[in-house]
């Protein structure tokens, strides 16, 4: 078993213990708690020799840790916002505040992008903004004094109704100012991910060190010139702000970004995000997309880009997407739709996909939408949202399962009271792999 030491705060650790029955079934766990700064640097000297890997419980230590001792030579990560995060609170004020203007929600801008574009219209879009952060304070008291001075300046500008922020020790200062608030912590799925992905970074810790990673950027049609050059100076402008992590080539009508799989992971928060693709998106004023290709050799981690960039050149609008070393296909990642499935299906798969008139590529798809989802059930709509197609698509999908055997209608969903009710269609995984 991996020997790995979570370096937390008391506020944070009661969150991470949600997961610590699923950390310990792979791997040895410490808690370091830590209640200042200077307490964090002393546990970091005394203990980080002692561990395969390094768990933080946010990007706060981390980059306290990064700063004064400039590169981290074991395998490490840690608990971040990801988009699923955000998209999951704001459907849950959806719900709860059926009149809540999202015109007036602040939303501290997250570090890694994300795709608020997705959902909402322009003029929908919610107040994003930077909470100040100095790096250089090492005083967890005045440490806050800026974020409070920050904040209390967007809630009396009367631009916002609600303010949504990561920093949960700012409870009492908000609750002292009436000030109306939500905060955002990692969900246990996305704790849960970023755990998984520091085992595999020690599994293959010298795999992911020296593995090609290629990235393919270009658009689906061919770019004018000001748009290749927009694209151009755009892409030397994202590789400064993610500290350079790539080597950019030109070819034709398209770049080239080279890296290998730890800076790919790492940047893309376990496979999950595209930060260069929202760069892009919310900097040029036309749609781009990204396939990143993993490989243990250059050849195949560029043809896996080019198979990656095929799939996002699918999709409306900007897209990224991925192809691991072992034939996954992840995407369209930074949304709600990310699935992973594979096109190059087993004997049994291509039987079923005979018998059944499917697709084996759909049949693989729908078998990552129902793991994704934890249930055996599907509805048309669902279907469509995942697979990108439309309803009456996903319909004949469905219906060809059922008639084959690998689909029953278990019950109908009266959504309204007109019309016709929805089909749920429960999956038997006795007829899939």
């Amino acid at each position: 078993m991996y020997f790995i030491g979570v370096f937390t705060t008391e506020q944070s650790l009661r969150y991470i213990m949600r997961i610590d029955k699923e950390m310990r079934t792979y791997s040895n766990i410490t808690y370091l708690p830590y209640s200042s700064l200077e307490h964090l640097e002393f546990l970091y000297e005394k203990n980080a020799n002692q561990f395969d890997g390094l768990l933080f419980s946010g990007s706060y230590p981390y980059e306290i840790i990064v700063k004064k001792y400039n590169n981290l030579l074991k395998p490490f990560t840690y608990f971040n916002i990801t988009d699923r995060d955000y998209y999951k609170l704001i459907a849950r004020l959806a719900i709860q505040n059926p009149q809540l203007d999202f015109s007036r929600v602040y939303f501290d801008r997250p570090q890694i992008p994300v795709d608020f574009t997705s959902i909402f219209n322009k003029p929908d879009m919610p107040l994003l903004g930077t909470a100040p952060i100095d790096w250089d304070t090492v005083d967890a008291v005045e440490w806050y004094k800026p974020l409070r001075e920050y904040y209390r300046q967007v809630w009396d500008s009367g631009k916002a109704d609600l303010l949504v922020t990561r920093f949960g020790s700012m409870d009492e200062y908000f609750n002292e100012n009436h000030i109306r608030h939500e905060f955002l912590y990692p969900s246990t799925e996305s704790m849960i991910e970023t755990f998984r992905g520091l085992i595999m970074q020690l599994s293959a810790v010298s795999m992911h060190d020296s593995a090609a990673c290629i990235g393919l950027v270009g658009t689906a049609h061919t770019m004018t010139e000001a748009q290749r050059v927009a694209l151009s100076a755009q892409l030397q402008i994202c590789n400064k702000q993610l500290g350079m992590p790539f080597l950019i080539y030109e070819h034709g009508n398209h770049y080239e970004l080279t890296t290998n799989i730890a800076v790919l992971k790492e940047m893309s928060q376990q496979y999950t995000t595209c930060p260069v693709m929202t760069f892009l998106q919310n900097n040029l004023d036309f749609p781009v997309c990204v396939g990143w290709g993993c490989s243990n050799n250059v050849i195949d981690a560029h043809r896996n880009a080019q198979r990656a960039i095929k799939e996002a050149f699918l999709r409306k609008g900007s897209a990224a997407f991925i192809v691991t070393a072992d034939n996954v296909i992840i995407g369209p990642l930074s949304s709600a739709r990310r699935i992973s499935y594979t096109d190059s299906p087993n004997q049994h798969l291509s039987n079923l996909s005979k018998s059944l008139s499917v697709s084996p590529l759909y049949l693989s798809k729908i078998i990552s939408v129902l793991n994704q989802k934890g249930s055996d059930t599907l509805s048309a709509e669902e279907l469509a949202f995942f697979l990108n197609v439309t309803t009456r698509s996903a319909s004949r999908i469905l219906s060809k399962l059922e008639a084959g055997g690998a689909a029953t209608v278990q019950y109908n969903r009266q959504l309204n009271l007109r019309g016709r009710p929805a089909k749920i269609y429960k999956i038997l995984f006795q007829k899939l792999p």
